[in-house]
């Protein structure tokens, strides 16, 4: 018998010494892994919601909606998903993201510089913050309120003052991530919507890192008539589990989670040596004959967007 490597065993060998390669450099550097979307339940959804934030509380989703002079607050059956009351702010407001605390509903302001508090029992304005620059997203961790601006910073401010405590860059793969926009806080992780792309993003609330990313696109490219009417809208739903996810005037709102995709074996076609894709979204090839690897990844992009209605 001869006593070279059979067609076999060569693929594991690369296998091995490339798990071997990689994991020594993941202890510095993580690419953000690829999550599928699992379509748990739908509900409509007003489609004149300018949806510009969401929050769910018990059987309720609370949602914000834009656009000067059309702006206000809903509360939302997520049973059916009628509304249940709402109520619409001062036309000289361009309403942004919302989130919850304790009895309180703090909705942003685009241009403003007003972040309004809301009464959550019955809608009534009852305070107000001021802050310089847009507000885009909002969420609460417990500890702060965190606010997105357009730009790849995250600022955490104080939640009694909203002045900024402290600010932390966003990066995808090593890189700034700019136009994130509604947000949602779970634990130590931030998911974020990035305007005009199908993107939502996991990121780590203190190191600023993207740990995973999902692109619905199945679900929004059935959804919007026109370039404003874009994925935005992200909320936890403690019941379920899931999230739920709409955008600017869709007719139905979704409820959702971000699973990790199976791992795909298939066999290369000229000498039948497998690929391997990765839950991390990195396609590893076996190298042939000289045994070369070639990592690819996907490098985020940086989309140039003119000023237009957000």
């Amino acid at each position: 018998m001869g006593g070279g490597l059979g067609a076999s065993i060569v693929p594991v060998a690369l296998l091995l010494l490339l798990l071997s390669t990689h994991s020594t450099g993941a202890e510095n550097f993580q690419l953000a892994e690829e999550r599928d979307v699992e379509i748990l339940r739908t509900i409509p959804h007003n489609s004149s919601s300018f949806t510009q934030g969401l929050e769910a509380q018990g059987k309720s989703i609370f949602e914000s909606s834009g656009l000067y002079g059309h702006s206000r607050l809903s509360e939302i059956d997520s049973q059916n998903g009628e509304v249940i009351r709402q109520v619409s702010i001062d036309d000289s407001y361009f309403g942004e993201g919302i989130t919850v605390k304790d009895q309180s509903i703090i909705m942003l302001t685009w241009r403003e510089g007003v972040a309004l508090e809301f009464d959550i029992s019955n809608f009534s304005i009852i305070g107000n913050f001021s802050f310089e620059g847009e507000g885009w997203g909002l969420c609460y961790n417990g500890e702060h309120m965190v606010t997105s601006n357009g730009t790849s910073e995250l600022s955490f401010r104080d939640p009694n003052s909203f002045e900024t405590d402290f600010t932390v860059l966003v990066t995808w793969d090593g890189n700034p991530v700019s136009n994130l926009n509604e947000l949602e806080c779970v634990d130590e992780k931030i998911y974020a919507n990035v305007w005009m792309e199908d993107t939502i993003l996991e990121i780590s609330s203190t190191s600023g890192a993207v740990k995973s990313y999902a692109s619905p696109i199945s679900i929004s490219s059935a959804q919007g008539n026109s370039s404003e009417e874009v994925l935005n809208g992200i909320a936890f739903d403690q019941n379920s589990g899931g999230f739920w996810i709409t955008g600017k005037n869709w007719t139905e709102m979704y409820l959702v989670n971000f699973t990790i995709p199976e791992v795909i074996l298939s066999p290369d076609e000229p000498l039948g040596y497998p690929i391997l894709v990765a839950a991390s979204g990195v396609t590893i090839v076996s190298a042939i004959l000289l045994f070369r690897i070639t990592l690819h990844k996907k490098e985020p992009e940086t989309p140039n967007f003119k000023d237009s209605h957000r």
